[in-house]
């Protein structure tokens, strides 16, 4: 399989997914380092709720609880605070339609970008692209036939002090011709959330080719957040589109 990924950080202003009424409300360091006994039953209850869903089989959990395990007492006092943070579920909230790509003729610019988006926020988008074995068909007669299945997806993450605390993704599968998009199979949309108290769920996913000359390939779905504590809900279209060539685009709005 071949595959080629971009990364990029759009210009939006919060990345938090908030309201972490499992753990608490964080309390705050006094001197000579001693932390009070809330903050540090805060941070005790986060790592128990990620090993909890680790040994239940959530490899992804391990890896962010060692990763929060890894931050200074400080930084997990941020870190716990940012995501229990109404002010930055609200500003996620309105500038979730900033997130994404214009529809355009041209190849996605290459590389890493990261966008600071202040005390510790940060939202990262990536872009993956490949080829597949053609499915269901004779390799023989496709190969004859220059037919080529392709998949792509597009990916948000919210960032907070480095560590990836949500995701959500959608994929689409389909076969080119030539310059032609000829089918477009069933696509995908997944998530991750190590929020506590905030919960995704999705409309069904949609696929479709669009009018030339684009001729894209193109799937989508709305996504809902929610969050327990009083902290609000946003909803949102997640697409990705992506051509013969591997150009690849989207966006969560």
């Amino acid at each position: 399989m071949r595959s080629t990924i971009r990364k990029g950080a759009t210009a939006v202003a919060g990345a938090c997914f908030a309201a972490i009424t499992l753990i608490g409300t964080p309390g705050t360091a006094v001197a000579g380092g001693v932390q009070p006994p809330e903050a540090t039953a805060g941070a005790a209850k986060y790592v128990a709720y990620l090993e909890d869903r680790a040994q239940a089989g959530d490899a992804e959990a391990n890896d962010i609880a060692t990763q929060f395990k890894a931050l200074s007492v400080q930084d997990q006092l941020q870190f716990l605070a940012l995501i229990s943070d109404t002010k930055t579920t609200q500003a996620y909230t309105q500038a979730v339609s900033e997130v994404g790509d214009e529809v355009t003729d041209t190849p996605p610019a290459p590389g890493s970008f990261t966008k600071a988006l202040g005390a510790g926020h940060e939202v990262e988008t990536v872009t993956e692209t490949g080829e597949t074995e053609p499915q269901a068909r004779n390799s023989a007669r496709t190969a004859a036939a220059s037919y080529k299945d392709m998949w792509a997806s597009y990916s948000v993450y919210d960032k907070v002090l480095g560590i990836k605390v949500t995701k959500v993704t959608v994929r689409t599968n389909y076969q080119v011709k030539g310059k032609d998009t000829t089918k477009v199979y069933p696509g995908s949309a997944s998530h991750y959330n190590y929020v506590p108290a905030a919960s995704f769920s999705h409309s069904p996913v949609k696929e479709w080719i669009s009018s030339p000359p684009a001729d894209n390939a193109q799937t989508e779905t709305v996504w809902t957040a929610t969050w327990t504590g009083g902290l609000g809900s946003w909803s949102a279209r997640e697409r990705v589109w992506a051509d013969y060539r591997g150009f690849v685009g989207g966006y969560l709005k």
